[in-house]
């Protein structure tokens, strides 16, 4: 279970390049390391910074990434691994032991050897019992933790991630959030500590996740509601529970509606993957047109005429999609002419 007791409150701003992630929130263990607690909040505040020293975590990376290990940061001079600077000086001696990196979304000082910790620090993805007695643990990540799993799985060339990773605003809190509505689950089935092991509950934690992306869809909020159909899609397909008839047709209404939030961002790759997805198991005229408009988006009008045929089959009295059809085929006949004119030129 998250440690929600009292504790200074700290938080991080994520960008996954220019890609805002949730903010991460951490709740520093004062009572257990205090001068290490105090070394992090004020990096996070950059109350301690000078001319000569950017004692700031403000636009430092997180430069290390390790699957089923860890994410690292906090290089305020150096921005590799190599550097870091604390409010104390250049390293600062470890200041206890007690906490164990025996679970997921723990704060930890990262070092070179014993008492050299200074601005560097890494949150853990899963247990690190290798790393007790060798780093200080002060203090774990309570909410957001979606941005960590996501920062845990960005493509990476050896274990550094290729897209940055960046912080883009940090501090402090004054008091926890309050979790509303589908927060109360885990943004991924593997951290939730709350029963989904029953077909009942996982549908019933899936309808709240896609019921507030429907209403971040008709607000235009669309990448937060993009994030909330990937929750629900998760939880659906998670391997803890036997999935009955009501969890695998919510699981193709919400993949249908990730389609249409995809296409309404322009990531008509990803909403062409989820498409075909819910085409895998069924026909549908609806999955036919927003796969159709997906292909458009990308300039692959013949597929889309392709595909409004065979919404038009499946839905032959809807009239609009007469409409779509026409303009689609249109458009495929402009591309034929283009390239026919292109290729002409190469053999004059």
């Amino acid at each position: 279970m998250v440690n929600e007791s009292a504790g200074s409150i700290c938080y991080f701003d994520v960008k996954m390049g220019d890609d805002d992630l949730e903010r991460i929130i951490m709740r520093l263990y004062d009572d257990v390391a205090p001068r290490t607690c105090r070394n992090f909040r004020a990096l996070c505040t950059g109350e301690e910074k000078t001319k000569e020293l950017n004692l700031h975590y403000l636009n430092s990376i997180f430069h290390r990434v390790i699957i089923d290990f860890m994410i690292q940061g906090g290089d305020i001079t150096r921005m590799d691994g190599t550097g870091g600077y604390s409010i104390y000086g250049a390293q600062f001696e470890d200041e206890c032991f007690d906490k164990l990196h025996d679970k997921p979304f723990l704060l930890s000082m990262a070092n070179r050897g014993p008492n050299t910790n200074s601005s560097q620090f890494f949150i853990t993805t899963a247990p690190a019992p290798h790393l007790d007695g060798k780093h200080v643990v002060f203090g774990e990540v309570v909410r957001g933790q979606s941005a960590v799993r996501e920062i845990e799985m960005i493509r990476c060339e050896g274990d550094k991630p290729i897209t940055d990773c960046w912080i883009a605003g940090c501090g402090v809190l004054d008091d926890l959030p309050t979790l509303t509505g589908d927060e109360v689950y885990s943004d991924y089935p593997k951290d939730c500590t709350l029963d989904i092991s029953k077909a009942a509950k996982v549908l019933e934690a899936s309808k709240m996740m896609k019921e507030c992306g429907n209403e971040l869809y008709k607000a235009q909020d669309l990448v937060k509601a993009k994030h909330k159909y990937l929750k629900a899609i998760r939880y659906l397909e998670h391997d803890g529970y036997e999935p009955g008839e009501s969890c695998k047709k919510l699981l193709t209404t919400c993949q249908l509606n990730l389609a249409q939030c995809y296409n309404s961002l322009t990531q008509f790759k990803e909403a062409v993957v989820y498409c075909n997805k819910v085409l895998d198991k069924e026909p549908s005229a609806k999955c036919y047109f927003r796969r159709g408009k997906a292909y458009e988006g990308l300039s692959e009008f013949d597929s889309a005429v392709a595909d409004y045929k065979r919404a038009i089959e499946l839905s032959p009295d809807d009239k609009s999609l007469s409409n779509t059809l026409l303009r689609a085929e249109q458009l495929s006949k402009r591309q034929r002419e283009r390239d026919r004119k292109a290729y002409s030129k190469m053999f004059k």
